[in-house]
């Protein structure tokens, strides 16, 4: 294993230093020793991470877990172990930046206008009338003639304006048949194969978080990383898949991963975690009860099963046979398996001994 290039200036950070010595990979020691190449202000940078930049990193994730108003906050190894692997790891967290020379890189200075003195606007002065001769006095009399209606309306008929007029069934069938058949740009982008593969098992588990383990991190996309970032008060990054933005994530180290899971089950969500990016190798964690996400009502599962049809619904009582009236011999008896017993009740409310009903 490569020996990490940082430097330790307090007992803490040698702490650190020698956590991520033992449980780096190859791809996160170069990323520690060398750097990683960004873009920025239309230049291509290398950032550079230092404990000294993590011990700031740490200090801001240690406040988001603190309560209000708390002066300090007690954080476990584990926790601050997957910060530095996370901070370490993340592109998207800038480090020091140095130009490709190694030279310190020093943002541009902000272009200041030079501001153009404002001059009072002073308006025109109106220009006198023309004096109207007797040919034109004869013309402004023809344009004050009344003009004749162009319909034949009734006063209390208004005009149709066909601006307003909704379409027709038939319009819009046509509509969407247009829209469906609109072939799509030849340079619209895919998704990565990564995440491709986790929109697969998402699929399979539609009512599930899916962590899917990426190296040394689980990560969670899309909207349930916005939704567990919440629930967890974690940071929210992003990770570019190939799309046109770059994709909502949340990573958590495997090494305090169980603590993250148990945490999600404890508040009743359903986990999907899967162990490989090859396969299809999924563990499911669930916890014993389940959140109504429309009443916030808790269920216990054997109680949702009820209602999901796993357990046998009550049987109806047999169905009755009334016997008919003595008078009509040649009727057969009445049998209310036939009929909705509710209704018949409300009838015989209604009605009495109006209605026979066979």
């Amino acid at each position: 294993m490569a020996t990490l290039n940082l430097t330790a200036a307090t007992p803490e950070q040698e702490k650190i230093k020698e956590y991520l010595q033992a449980n780096a990979s190859d791809v996160l020691a170069e990323k520690i020793n060398n750097g990683v190449r960004i873009t920025k202000d239309g230049k291509t940078l290398v950032s550079k991470k230092t404990l000294d930049s993590f011990m700031q990193y740490a200090g801001s994730e240690a406040k988001r877990l603190a309560a209000k108003g708390a002066n300090c906050a007690c954080i476990d190894d584990s926790t601050v172990y997957g910060w530095a692997i996370h901070y370490f790891e993340e592109d998207s967290i800038e480090g020091k930046l140095y130009n490709e020379d190694g030279t310190e890189y020093a943002p541009p200075k902000p272009v200041q206008k030079a501001s153009t003195p404002t001059v009072p606007y002073t308006p025109p002065k109106p220009k006198p009338e023309p004096q109207l001769s007797m040919f034109d006095l004869l013309g402004e009399q023809k344009k004050e003639e009344p003009k004749t209606a162009l319909t034949d309306q009734p006063d209390n008929h208004e005009p149709v304006d066909d601006a307003d007029e909704e379409p027709t069934e038939e319009e819009i069938a046509e509509a969407m048949e247009q829209e469906e058949q609109t072939p799509i740009p030849p340079g619209t982008k895919q998704p990565s194969a990564l995440y491709q593969h986790y929109l697969n098992i998402q699929k399979q588990y539609s009512d599930a978080i899916v962590a899917l383990l990426v190296g040394d991190y689980y990560e969670v996309f899309g909207e349930n990383a916005v939704k567990i970032a919440k629930v967890l008060d974690m940071t929210l990054t992003g990770r570019d898949c190939g799309l046109e933005e770059r994709v909502p994530m949340i990573g958590f180290s495997h090494h305090s991963s169980e603590s993250y899971f148990n945490k999600l089950v404890g508040l009743g969500y359903k986990l999907a975690v899967a162990e490989d990016i090859t396969t299809n190798n999924v563990t499911v964690k669930e916890p014993d009860y389940r959140i109504d996400e429309e009443t916030g009502e808790v269920f216990p599962v054997e109680e949702m099963r009820k209602f999901d049809g796993d357990i046998e619904e009550p049987k109806m009582p047999a169905a009755q046979t009334v016997p008919h009236d003595d008078n009509d011999d040649d009727l057969p008896p009445i049998d209310t398996d036939a009929y909705d017993l509710e209704a018949l009740s409300i009838l015989d409310e209604l009605f009495g001994n109006t209605i026979l009903l066979r």
